[in-house]
């Protein structure tokens, strides 16, 4: 459930899809104390940049609590302050003030290094532009976050071959990008994402680079991925029918939640666009 803000629709959901296959067990659970129940709370956060000598408001104490297994959409105008939010709560960029836990693990307390390291190994980012190494296939591109982090390739081979499998690029494994179209690149960077079982997933405008049935496929994907893996995932977008494949849709505006929606996973862009044009106007 996301504790912010007014209004609140309700629309019904599509059948179950197809199964995905199984995910490992994560590799770096909670720590002793954490919440079960919520994977990120945002505490009054804040976020001013300083412009031509004055302060501008990206964020203005945001509360936002985001519960554990829910897909999550983030709808709002350009400049509303939703993809500042999204990086904030990656570690991406700090904030003025405010708090963001992650499993009950305040970012704000951690050194560079140690949000470096959490933010790889606990949080799943996936980017607009793909992010993959032009020179890497998409074998070793979905491999990436765990070479870095110090494992032998042999040691996650399989892991990588099923998560391939599971967005449907078996066949494509030893393809680099440029071989490859751009829903292809963003299933690869989706595989990417879950390799390291993250308590959350951050998608910044996934479909942004893509065309339409491109987009509803990786839209399907993150909907499978949320329902039957039990994926957090939270995804800023501006089409109403991407927001419409989340359990829940929170509003922005000027930096501020104005009110949620619960499409839960319907599908149904319209119900979507009549919500968010009554709350946003």
């Amino acid at each position: 459930m996301i504790g912010a803000g007014a209004g609140r629709g309700e629309l019904s959901g599509p059948p179950a899809p197809p199964t995905l296959c199984p995910m490992e067990t994560p590799a770096n659970p909670p720590p002793a104390g954490a919440t079960t129940e919520l994977v990120v709370a945002v505490q009054q956060l804040r976020k001013e940049y300083a412009s031509t000598g004055r302060a501008v408001v990206a964020l203005a104490d945001v509360d936002l609590d985001v519960a554990a297994g829910r897909f999550t959409a983030i709808m709002g105008s350009s400049g509303s302050g939703k993809s500042t939010l999204l990086h904030v709560i990656g570690g991406l960029t700090p904030p003025t003030s405010g708090r963001v836990l992650v499993e009950g693990q305040d970012l704000g307390t951690m050194s560079d290094r140690a949000r470096t390291i959490f933010r790889r190994r606990r949080i799943g980012v996936i980017f607009q532009d793909f992010n993959l190494l032009p020179t890497l296939t998409a074998r070793e591109n979905v491999a990436l976050p765990s070479l870095v982090d110090g494992s032998a390739f042999s040691t996650v081979r399989d892991k990588v071959e099923s998560l391939l499998d599971a967005v449907h690029l078996g066949h494509r494994m030893d393809h680099r990008p440029d071989a490859l179209s751009g829903g292809e690149q963003q299933r690869v960077a989706i595989a990417r994402a879950l390799l390291n079982d993250p308590a959350i997933i951050l998608a910044d405008e996934p479909t942004g680079n893509l065309d339409s049935q491109q987009s509803r496929e990786i839209w399907e994907l993150m909907r499978r991925v949320a329902r039957e893996q039990g994926k957090t995932i939270l995804m800023v977008t501006h089409e109403a029918l991407g927001a419409a494949h989340a359990d829940e849709v929170v509003v922005f505006k000027d930096g501020q939640v104005i009110g949620t929606l619960e499409p839960k996973g319907s599908a149904d862009a319209a119900l979507v666009a009549t919500g968010y044009q009554e709350l946003a106007r």
